[in-house]
């Protein structure tokens, strides 16, 4: 009799367990992200698509899909628009105001609207910068300790000029505010405050003298280097920072990309800069843990461009090949997909990049 009333339980626990699952529309969207970040980009769009046929209001949906939309975007193939991204982040932050992983993309989606438009030429720059402001701003509400959002605000007030939003007094409050907070985004933001003609170099090894194994300052480090033309240095401290975290590989991908954009300026450079950047792409493939499929495709597609340039037309086609495999929508912008695409949907990022620099 015990024996069965404990099989009975088990049964009922089991039937509870799974309609938990069944009944979490979030496990799906995570799945669906899982998707998106194994290659499968045409199954992760059917699996979102089929949650918001569903229920067009899961938050959680439309944040991934505006996510997947602006990987579309950046695999240059023409099928995602700049809309595609907002409409959903816009619907996602309506639905759940207070969430600031949402918040936080939303601003970043403004921002790359205004950026875009800034190319263009478009009229509506100021508009779009004042509400990327003032969404970041909303951010730092949620999360005040969110120094990614608020080194953003210094970058923006700090380096756009008055008629495009640029205001340098709230620039030097926001880079204030962070040096109080945080030493790594306090140095951040007043290096992107410095004069044109600064020695950044200096500047951050001021700051990695007092602090020899800081991963963070030995990346900034080497992207000084690459700022001012020194690969070989900036390489140096990027295996510094990579030796200490390897998470940190994707330098590799900002050192190949240097070297490729040397030879896009000048192609006469190309048989001595190309076989650098191959290297670079080749080292990042091989390193541990294993890149994400979406970086490794890239990786290959911009390997095979360079074989391209280099008139080796067979490696270029085996290389695109193989890109494809792993995911045919593979990012082809210069500078690699951002990783705030790539931290589960769940989370909250803590990945800064620069719209204003390439490194």
């Amino acid at each position: 009799m015990k024996k069965r009333i404990f099989l009975i339980s088990l049964f009922v626990l089991g039937l509870v367990f799974t309609s938990l699952v069944l009944s979490n529309p979030d496990n799906e969207v995570l799945k669906a992200f899982e998707l998106r970040k194994n290659g499968k980009v045409e199954d992760s769009r059917a699996l979102l698509e089929n949650i918001l046929r569903k229920d067009s209001t899961n938050a959680m949906a439309c944040y991934e899909m505006a996510r997947l939309n602006h990987y579309l975007l950046i695999s240059g193939q023409g099928i995602a628009t700049m809309d595609d991204i907002l409409k959903p982040i816009n619907r996602a932050v309506s639905l759940d105001p207070q969430n600031v992983i949402y918040a936080y993309f939303k601003a970043i989606a403004d921002f790359l609207s205004a950026f875009m438009s800034m190319q263009t030429g478009t009229a509506e720059v100021k508009k779009k910068i004042d509400e990327t402001c003032t969404q970041l701003k909303k951010v730092l509400l949620m999360k005040p300790d969110y120094h990614e959002a608020a080194l953003y605000l210094v970058e923006i007030y700090g380096l756009l000029p008055k008629d495009m939003g640029g205001d340098s007094l709230q620039a030097i409050a926001y880079a204030e505010q962070l040096a109080s907070e945080n030493d790594y985004f306090g140095s951040c933001a007043r290096a992107a405050l410095l004069p044109k003609d600064s020695d950044h170099v200096k500047f951050w090894m001021e700051r990695l003298d007092r602090d020899k194994d800081n991963p963070d300052l030995l990346m900034e480090v080497g992207k000084a280097y690459l700022g001012s033309e020194d690969p070989t240095n900036a390489e140096h401290y990027f295996e510094q920072a990579i030796g200490i975290d390897p998470s940190r590989n994707t330098l590799l991908l900002d050192l190949a990309g240097y070297h490729l954009m040397v030879v896009l300026q000048n192609k006469d450079l190309a048989a001595k800069q190309l076989p650098l950047a191959n290297a670079s792409y080749e080292k990042y493939l091989n390193t541990y843990p294993e890149p994400i499929v979406p970086l490794k495709a890239y990786a290959m597609g911009f390997r095979s461009l360079s074989d391209r340039i280099l008139g080796n037309q067979a490696g270029a086609d085996k290389w695109e090949r193989e890109a494809r495999k792993l995911d045919k929508y593979f990012c082809k912008a210069t500078g690699m997909p951002a990783p705030l695409l790539f931290d589960a949907p769940d989370v909250v990022c803590h990945h800064y990049f620069s719209f204003f620099t390439p490194y």
